[in-house]
């Protein structure tokens, strides 16, 4: 049996007139790639949950060893094997190549994120200037690679920035003549179950479209024939989903279902809220902080449309209609979830930029608009339109970029602290800076990573099963004393006598940080010695301006205070003679 023919949908006036992007393919892939690197060598780790459910687990599987959460009790499962199982396949030839320090194997594993998200995002461009219009195309690039949003998301081992990868390309399949629906849905079913389940949401408003446009021009049969055929390879992709984490898990599980039912079903006493709540205005001010005037642009772009309906109508399709609705479905759904992460957003970056790049497409119109109506001369008219949209993204392009020098030059020392030279073995301990780790890829060999007590009172990670066999057992075994409550457990740590090294902050004016549970080992001299510092900004004490943007002296005096950031090592005692 043969797939029904991929038959064009119905030219629709403007929106499928075919135009050629104003910058080559290979031109936008090389500067997206490029800052994309950028982001794979600078960009920060915010968010522990990166560390301890994804780069633990894939050291674990390249190396033998790492910590696990309870997510990766086979009793929980809501972590896919599969997909740090992908990632450590993509990463093997350089873990096993010999002299390849494990932190360069880091950087590998960004770069090639970061090579993916580029080459989705060039394809999002090359179909919206195609399908929508150049001038849109070149808005949304011109949106995406200065954004500070972008570039921490770009480089990031999470499946919210996988799911952002795939979404990419399963929106510029639909935006094309004609349109592969086993492609895009093969897209999106990959972003949603090897992913991360809720990016589902985002294909439901381009996917009704195609069912409507699709109807008027084959019927109803040959879009239900289409339809059954092009569910063909998500469901190949659900199988080897539900195949491999049973396999690892040695049960029958599906992971996806497992998250949506924890995090939507968990009940009063579970689910993500156990890990803290935000107000209802946080991802408002968060995509803000990370897109500056492009999210005020995408937050308001429902009223460029309806001014544009009523202005020029013979402009506006559904199919822009219906570009703008993923960012609105999305921004909605979560702002009304209690708990709040800036990673939960990260799908929904490229409808925010495609968003802002229609609104200001449609600003640069309408002031093309008015000004021919108050007799100006079209192409001064069009020339001042350019003009001034090309000003609002400058701005925030040097908006973004001090956002981008502020974090990483205020938050980068956890990574850099670490050097292949400071021949560190033993335990390695982390107190109050236990979610700063930045992984066991920055350890040597023979250190292992080990928490000693602070004062945060939750479940810290456990260690896997260490193993020397390509098969590692710690997939399957159910490991001690976890729980799904966040309920803190004692065995995870370790007495401080039993540190070899330790990793600690010291911020002036705070000696007595948090009481007798979190003292400033920095200052004990007697016990222990630096190996590396670095500086690392004391966000309690920086003014909010001076911690959100770089800004030059030259310009805004410097606020920002420092504290210091270091890996200690233990002295050795002194013995007493005896005489």
């Amino acid at each position: 049996m043969s797939p029904p023919s991929q038959v064009p949908l119905k030219a629709e006036s403007a929106s499928t007139t075919r135009k050629e992007p104003f910058i080559p393919y290979h031109i936008v892939l090389s500067i997206v790639f490029g800052v994309g690197l950028v982001s794979a060598a600078f960009a920060t780790i915010p968010d522990c949950d990166e560390v301890f459910n994804y780069w633990e687990p894939t050291h674990y599987l390249s190396y033998g060893n790492g910590l696990q959460t309870w997510e990766y009790s086979p009793v929980y499962a809501i972590r896919s094997w599969l997909y740090v199982g992908v990632h450590s396949l993509v990463t093997l030839p350089f873990s096993l190549a010999p002299g390849i320090d494990k932190s360069h194997v880091f950087l590998a594993l960004r770069t090639i994120l970061a090579g993916t998200a580029s080459l989705s995002l060039t394809e999002l461009y090359d179909s919206l200037s195609r399908s929508i219009g150049p001038e849109v195309g070149l808005l949304f690039i011109s949106i995406s690679v200065p954004s500070a949003g972008m570039f921490q998301a770009i480089p990031s081992y999470l499946p919210s920035s996988f799911a952002m990868y795939f979404v990419m390309f399963g929106m510029a399949e639909f935006l094309k003549a004609s349109v592969s629906l086993s492609k895009a849905l093969t897209y999106f079913s990959l972003a949603g179950l090897l992913g991360w389940p809720f990016c589902l949401a985002l294909v439901v408003p381009q996917l009704l479209l195609w069912v409507f446009e699709n109807g008027r021009t084959t019927g109803v049969v040959g879009t239900v024939q289409r339809l059954a055929w092009g569910v063909t390879m998500p469901l190949i992709v659900l199988i080897s989903v539900i195949g491999v984490d049973s396999l690892a898990y040695r049960k029958l599980v599906f992971v996806p279902l497992n998250i949506v039912l924890y995090n939507v079903f968990g009940g009063s006493e579970r689910g993500p809220d156990l890990y803290g709540t935000e107000p209802w205005w946080y991802y408002f001010a968060n995509l803000s902080l990370n897109f500056n005037a492009m999210a005020a642009v995408a937050f308001a772009s429902i009223f460029p449309l309806v001014t544009a309906l009523a202005v020029m109508p013979a402009g506006i399709t559904k199919r822009q209609f219906v570009l703008l609705l993923p960012f609105y479905l999305w921004l909605g759904i979560f702002s009304l979830q209690p708990h709040k992460e800036e990673r939960f957003m990260y799908p929904a970056y490229p409808a925010l930029c495609i968003n802002a790049a229609m609104s200001m497409n449609w600003l640069k119109d309408f002031i093309h608009f008015f000004a021919v109506k108050l007799k100006i001369e079209p192409k001064a008219a069009s020339a001042l339109g350019t003009a001034m949209v090309a000003v609002v993204l400058l701005l925030s392009a040097v908006i973004s970029t001090s956002r981008t020098i502020a974090i990483t030059t205020a938050y980068s020392a956890p990574k850099n602290i670490y050097r292949s030279d400071q021949n560190i073995s033993g335990n390695v301990c982390f107190g109050k800076e236990w979610y700063r780790f930045p992984s066991s890829y920055f350890l040597p060999a023979g250190a292992r990573p080990r928490f000693i007590k602070s004062a945060f009172a939750g479940l810290l990670p456990g260690t896997f099963a260490e193993s020397n066999t390509p098969f590692r057992d710690g997939t399957w075994k159910i490991p001690e004393n976890m729980n799904d409550l966040n309920q803190e457990d004692y065995s995870k740590y370790v007495p401080i006598d039993q540190c070899d090294y330790l990793v600690d902050s010291y911020f002036s004016g705070r000696e007595d940080y948090t009481g007798s549970s979190e003292p400033n080992y920095i200052l004990d001299t007697e016990n222990w010695e630096p190996v590396a510092c670095r500086r690392f900004l004391d966000a309690a004490q920086t003014p909010f301006l001076s911690r959100a943007l770089w800004i030059p002296n030259i310009v805004y005096r410097d606020q920002r205070v420092w504290g210091e950031y270091c890996i200690l090592k233990k002295k050795m005692q002194k013995k007493e003679v005896v005489t």
